[in-house]
């Protein structure tokens, strides 16, 4: 089997995790990579190194002039890490952020050696899912570095690349997916998605959130679509049966013949789709299946 919980790209390189591996996402299957978690969560591809999260180790990586992978230093963290976020700006911060399983937010800001609690704020320490805005405009002051966390109770916001959090007004619910608009600086639109409580919507740059009428109660993933086709489709959403789109957030439509997602990623025109059975490629304008990938037969 090959179900998918994490999906990552960097410069190309695709990368698929959950509980049965690590794999390379080639063009036409899943090529399983060794890696030492015994209970593997995420993955996350930045540069020159990897890292997995999960259990028993927190946080590992393998640097490409390595042979064998290391357990990251975390102080003051023993939980299994669940989710990963790099911020925008990695490449000259080294900041990426990862959300455990009950120690809160871990940060890292020397590209992934040492990682440290951040929870200023917090007042649940299970984050499920964690999303960064978009860079603001060079010339915007003061120039935020915005992130959203979701915990098994609420949705939390940081302005400054998750250093300390404020819980956004919102129902209290286990917020296992966030996505936020390419344009958020100007449209305000952030989208969350519960385990059981339906689908919430912030137009205020995720300030507070409000119900959306008519979506699944139960949504599992969640995708802001940079290249949906001039527009055509912005977001993608999945329950346990399907996937749904919809052009502003608000109204949602089923996507026929889809199957559903536990993750999605939107690589040059084209989503990632993993769920229970591997990878499905989904071209982001028409939403046509491009073609499934998984392990090969051995």
């Amino acid at each position: 089997m090959s179900i998918i919980l994490s999906l990552s790209e960097h410069e190309g390189s695709i990368w698929a995790a959950g509980p049965y591996g690590l794999f390379a996402v080639g063009e036409e299957e899943l090529t399983p990579t060794p890696q030492p978690q015994e209970r593997l969560t995420a993955a996350c591809s930045l540069g020159d190194r990897i890292f997995t999260g999960g259990a028993p180790f927190g946080v590992a990586y393998l640097l490409d002039s390595a042979e064998q992978w290391q357990a990251a230093w975390q102080e003051g963290a023993e939980s299994a890490v669940l989710t990963f976020a790099s911020s925008p700006d990695y490449d000259d911060s080294g900041v990426i952020l990862a959300g455990s399983e009950g120690d809160g937010v871990l940060r890292t800001r020397d590209r992934g050696l040492r990682w440290m609690p951040s929870n200023f704020g917090l007042r649940n320490l299970t984050v499920l899912t964690l999303a960064w805005a978009p860079p603001m405009e060079e010339d915007a002051w003061p120039r935020w570095q915005v992130v959203f966390a979701g915990t098994e109770e609420g949705i939390y916001r940081s302005p400054n690349a998750g250093l300390g959090w404020k819980r956004s007004s919102s129902a209290d619910a286990a917020y296992q997916t966030v996505a936020v608009a390419p344009d958020v600086h100007c449209s305000g639109q952030v989208l969350a998605g519960t385990e059981e409580g339906g689908l919430w919507r912030s137009t205020d740059g995720g300030r507070s959130f409000a119900a959306v009428d008519g979506a699944p109660e139960q949504v599992n993933s969640l995708v802001a679509l940079a290249n949906g086709g001039g527009g055509s489709v912005k977001w993608l959403l999945s329950d346990d049966t399907q996937l749904w789109s919809s052009h502003d957030g608000a109204a949602w439509t089923p996507v026929a013949g889809s199957t559903p997602a536990l993750c999605m990623l939107e690589v040059d025109g084209s989503v990632y789709v993993g769920g229970e059975n591997g990878v499905t490629v989904v071209d982001s304008a028409s939403l046509q299946v491009e073609r499934q990938l998984q392990i090969p037969a051995m």
